[in-house]
């Protein structure tokens, strides 16, 4: 991960709330990706809510494969998420109301 998911996360106002009804990804465990998000440098200086937070947008509209792929270290989110493609835009807008 690199300053640029950092730099994403300083942006962060309110939490972010499941108003889509869209299902979270299943499968993929919320603790196993927090963890992952929480390997940067750059995380020791970041709430344990917002982790969670960023954590459940992920979930939210991430598709197994991508999710998986991010927890494994085979796919890299780190670029504003372009990784999960056309969800991109949603992920990146309910990670930059977590706090």
């Amino acid at each position: 991960m690199t300053l640029a998911l950092a730099s994403a996360l300083a942006a962060c106002g309110g939490g972010a709330e499941d108003t889509s009804g869209a299902p979270a990804a299943a499968g993929v465990d919320k603790a196993a990706l927090v963890a992952k998000l929480k390997e940067t440098p750059e995380a020791k200086d970041v709430p344990d809510s917002t982790w969670d937070c960023m954590a459940a947008a992920m979930l939210k509209h991430g598709d197994q494969a991508t999710l998986q792929g991010f927890v494994d270290g085979k796919v890299d989110v780190t670029n504003d998420f372009k990784a999960f493609g056309d969800k991109e835009a949603q992920i990146q807008r309910e990670v930059s109301e977590c706090e």
